[in-house]
């Protein structure tokens, strides 16, 4: 015999689906993974396959690092940006000789003040000539952008 349907725009009653106990999801999880005795060692397990295609070298992060400690040491914060309580980061573009020297010196990016981005050009200037680029890092010269902070804490 046919089930009986209800009159009206009402959907028949779902029977409540069962929740499965812990046990039961655990032998799920256990019947699907994979066996403890995996052969390759935790590196190749967790990492993913690496590619040479756009990924920095060792030697450029660690020179880009160099690079960036040296301009800090250079930079000022402009008296007068200080007192406007003026914060931000400025985004500057350069090419780097083999041998250091800064060329082509501009702005990447704006830090919608004024005195910081010119104090950032400035930075670069006094900070000429900067480490020179590793042989690995390829390029002659080598095109730059870096990010250089301007902001107020504790002052």
């Amino acid at each position: 015999k046919a089930p009986v349907q209800p009159k009206g725009d009402l959907p028949p009653p779902k029977a409540p689906e069962p929740t499965p106990s812990p046990e039961s999801a655990d032998a799920n999880v256990a019947q699907t993974s994979a066996p403890p005795q995996v052969a390759a060692d935790a590196a190749a397990r967790y990492t993913a396959p690496q590619t040479t295609a756009g990924e920095r070298s060792r030697a450029e992060a660690t020179w880009e690092g160099r690079l960036l400690g040296h301009l800090q040491k250079h930079r000022r914060y402009p008296r007068q940006a200080e007192r406007l309580r003026q914060q931000g980061v400025v985004y500057v573009r350069f090419a780097v000789s083999r041998d250091g020297a800064v060329s082509g010196l501009k702005l990447g990016r704006s830090s919608g003040f004024e005195l910081l981005d010119q104090e950032t050009l400035d930075t670069v200037q006094r900070a000429s000539p900067v480490p020179a680029p590793p042989a690995e890092v390829a390029g002659d010269p080598v095109e730059v952008m870096v990010p250089v902070s301007f902001f107020l804490r504790g002052r």
